[in-house]
C-alpha cells in the first residue's frame, strides 16, 4: 500500500514537471528554488502596488496629474537613493538577511498602507517601499548570482525574470478583480501580498547557507568608481533601458486611462498579458537567442522595446495595445537576462553586490525620470514627443552596451 502511494506520487510529480516544461519551455534549477519563492511574493505584491497607484491617486484622491508625476518621481528617487548603498550593505551583511529584514519592513509599511491614510502619508509610504525594495532586490539578484555560477549564469537569471514576471502577471490581474470592491479592497489586497511575501523570506533566512562565501568586499572610493568605464558603460545602457521600460510600466497607463480607451480595470487586465507572454516565452526565448553574443542581446532587445511605441503614431487603439505589448515584451524577454547576468561577469571578486546594486540603481533612475519628464512632456507637447524619446533612449543604450562589448575584449 505505501509502495503504490509513492509511486502515485512519483508519477504526479512527474506529470508536474513534464506539464510546466511543456508550458514554461523548460524547468526551474532546483537550487534556485528557495530563492526564486521569496523572488516571486515580492513580486506579486511589488506589481500590484506599483501598477495601481498612480491610478488611485487620481480617481480615489482626486490629484492632479502633476502631484502624480511628483509623487513617482519621489518613490523613483528613493529608489535610486536606497540602490546606492543597497549593493556594500548586501556584502557585507550577507543576502539572506538583509532580504528577511527588508521583508519584514515591507510588510509593515503595507499594513499602514492598507489604513485611511492622506495622500502625503501614502506617497510617504510608498517612498519607504520603493527606497528600501533595491536592498531586497540586490540581495535576491546576489543569491540567483551566486547560486547560478553552479547551474549556468544566464539561465539562473532567466528563471528569476519569469518568476518575476509570475508575480507581475498575478498581482495586477488579482488587481483588476479586486478592484471590483473598490480602492479600499485593493489596499488590503497588497497588504495580504506583502506579508505572505514575507514568509518564504523567513523561511529562506533560517536555511543554511549553501553558496561559498566569497571574500569581503573591498572598500572602494567613489572617485574611483567613476573611472571605472565598465561600470560607466554598464550604468548608462541600463538606465536608458529603464526609462523606456517605466515609459511602458508607468506612463503608458495614465495616458491610455485618460484617453478613455480603456478603464483602468481593463488596462490592468491588458497589461497581463505582458508576464503571461513572459511565462510562456521567457525560458523559450533565452534559448532561442543564447547562439548570439551578449552585446548583441542585449542592444537587439533594448532597440525592439524602444520602437515598440512607434506604434502609437497613430493614436490609441484598443486592437493596437496588444500588437504593442507583444512587441515590447519580446524585446524585454531578449534584453532582460542579458542585462542581469552581464553586470554579474563585469563585478570584480568580492564586489557581486557593488555592482548589481549600481546596475540596480538605474531602474529607479528610471522610473523617477519617465514619468517625471514624460507626463509633463505629453500633456504640453504631446503623446508623440515620448515616442520619439523612448526610440532615441533605446538607441543610446544600444550604443553603450556595444561600446561595453569592445572594451571588455
Amino acid at each position: 500500500m505505501a509502495g503504490e502511494t509513492q509511486s502515485r506520487g512519483a508519477a504526479a510529480r512527474r506529470f508536474g514537471a513534464g506539464a510546466a516544461k511543456l508550458i514554461l519551455g523548460g524547468r526551474f534549477e532546483r537550487a534556485l528554488w528557495p530563492v526564486l519563492a521569496t523572488v516571486a511574493m515580492n513580486f506579486t505584491g511589488f506589481g500590484t502596488l506599483t501598477s495601481y497607484f498612480g491610478l488611485w491617486l487620481i480617481q480615489a484622491q482626486h490629484v492632479d496629474v502633476r502631484t502624480v508625476s511628483t509623487a513617482l518621481f519621489c518613490a523613483g528617487l528613493a529608489g535610486a537613493c536606497g540602490a546606492g548603498f543597497a549593493g556594500t550593505l548586501v556584502d557585507r551583511l550577507g543576502p539572506r538577511r538583509v532580504n528577511v529584514a527588508i521583508a519584514t519592513l515591507h510588510a509593515a509599511a503595507t499594513i499602514a498602507l492598507a489604513f485611511p491614510v492622506g495622500t502625503g502619508t501614502a506617497i510617504g509610504l510608498l517612498a519607504v517601499v520603493t527606497g528600501t525594495q533595491p536592498l531586497r532586490g540586490v540581495a535576491q539578484r546576489t543569491l540567483i548570482g551566486q547560486l547560478g555560477q553552479q547551474t549556468g549564469g544566464e539561465k539562473a537569471f532567466a528563471d528569476y525574470r519569469l518568476v518575476l514576471n509570475v508575480g507581475l502577471l498575478s498581482g495586477p490581474l488579482m488587481g483588476a478583480v479586486v478592484l471590483q470592491w473598490g480602492w479600499q479592497a485593493l489596499r488590503i489586497d497588497v497588504c495580504v501580498l506583502y506579508f505572505l511575501a514575507l514568509l518564504p523570506a523567513v523561511a529562506l533566512y533560517r536555511t543554511p547557507e549553501t553558496p561559498a562565501a566569497g571574500p569581503r568586499a573591498p572598500v572602494v572610493r567613489p572617485a574611483a568608481r567613476l573611472l571605472d568605464r565598465k561600470l560607466i558603460l554598464l550604468v548608462a545602457g541600463s538606465s536608458c533601458a529603464w526609462t523606456v521600460m517605466y515609459v511602458y510600466e508607468a506612463v503608458l497607463p495614465i495616458l491610455v486611462v485618460g484617453s478613455e480607451t480603456l478603464s483602468a480595470s481593463q488596462w490592468g487586465l491588458l497589461y497581463s498579458l505582458g508576464p503571461l507572454l513572459a511565462l510562456v516565452g521567457q525560458l523559450r526565448v533565452q534559448r532561442w537567442f543564447r547562439a548570439f553574443r551578449p552585446s548583441a542581446r542585449l542592444a537587439g532587445g533594448v532597440l525592439l522595446m524602444g520602437f515598440a511605441f512607434a506604434v502609437f503614431w497613430g493614436g490609441f487603439r484598443v486592437w493596437v495595445l496588444p500588437v504593442f505589448i507583444v512587441l515590447f515584451v519580446l524585446g524585454d524577454l531578449v534584453w532582460g537576462p542579458a542585462s542581469e547576468d552581464v553586470a554579474v561577469r563585469a563585478a570584480p571578486e568580492g564586489r557581486t553586490g557593488a555592482y548589481l546594486g549600481a546596475v540596480s540603481s538605474t531602474v529607479w533612475v528610471g522610473s523617477a525620470l519617465a514619468p517625471a519628464v514624460g507626463l509633463p512632456a505629453a500633456q504640453h507637447y504631446g503623446n508623440g514627443v515620448l515616442w520619439a524619446g523612448a526610440a532615441a533612449l533605446s538607441v543610446v543604450s544600444a550604443l553603450c552596451y556595444a561600446n561595453l562589448s569592445r572594451l571588455a575584449r
